[in-house]
């Protein structure tokens, strides 16, 4: 059974959505592939999986105009075919292990957040669909902030937003961008690599864990309590 830790040790636990909550990552690359070649005759290259994977939407699309010299209507375009069909893809996509439980026993500890490189409506479209969107306070997406990670910014909006001491806040990541971003804010990072499948290097992270089954909020604790 689940024993709520006493005196309260988090101002706010932040949580990544993809990768860390739902493994998404393939689900994009397919409809991302068929997007640009429907919308703008574009063949992506398979190399960029790996090398964009951890970006926000929004630094997603910043690369791919300088890279294609796309124009704001040629994104749009992109855009529009490509959430026609993740959108509805997304209310499929299986939670990762461990995580329905982790986040719902989260929530019983300290103020919640999502801090996610997806767009407010893809974000949305997850939580919900897991049954598990009412246990979020605050929800901070690409279409928020002008920089995603590894920039800082997201996490301190989500802080503020909460009004939680970044020194107190946990956030729970999958991506070396995300951890970066975590540790720039001031915050303590747990890295789980089951979404990652292990490909990344998160050992910057102050614990990391191999699942969110592995995840002990004693432990946890420790890490923001001292």
């Amino acid at each position: 059974m689940f024993i709520a830790l006493w005196p309260p040790m988090f101002d706010a636990i932040l949580w990544d959505m993809d990768g860390t909550i739902v493994d998404t990552e393939r689900v994009v690359w397919e409809v991302m592939l068929k997007a640009f070649r429907k919308a703008a005759n574009i063949e992506l290259p398979a190399d960029l999986f790996e090398r964009l994977l951890g970006q926000s939407e929004i630094d997603f699309y910043r690369n791919m105009v300088q890279t294609y010299s796309l124009s704001a209507e040629d994104v749009e375009r992109i855009k529009q075919t490509f959430d026609l069909e993740y959108i509805p893809k997304l209310a499929d996509v299986p939670p990762l292990p461990g995580a329905i439980e982790r986040v719902t026993e989260s929530a019983q500890l300290a103020a919640i957040g999502l801090v996610t490189g997806s767009t407010s409506a893809q974000a949305s479209a997850v939580i919900n669909a897991l049954e598990i969107g009412h246990l979020f306070r605050d929800i901070v997406a690409c279409d928020m902030y002008e920089r995603g990670k590894p920039d800082p910014g997201p996490f301190l909006m989500a802080a503020e937003n909460l009004d939680a001491d970044p020194a107190r806040c946990l956030v729970i990541e999958d991506s070396p961008s995300g951890v970066t971003a975590a540790r720039a804010a001031g915050m303590k990072v747990i890295g789980v690599h089951e979404g990652n499948r292990g490909k990344y290097k998160i050992n910057h992270a102050d614990l990391e864990i191999a699942s969110l089954r592995d995840l002990d909020w004693k432990k946890a604790a420790a890490l923001v309590g001292g």
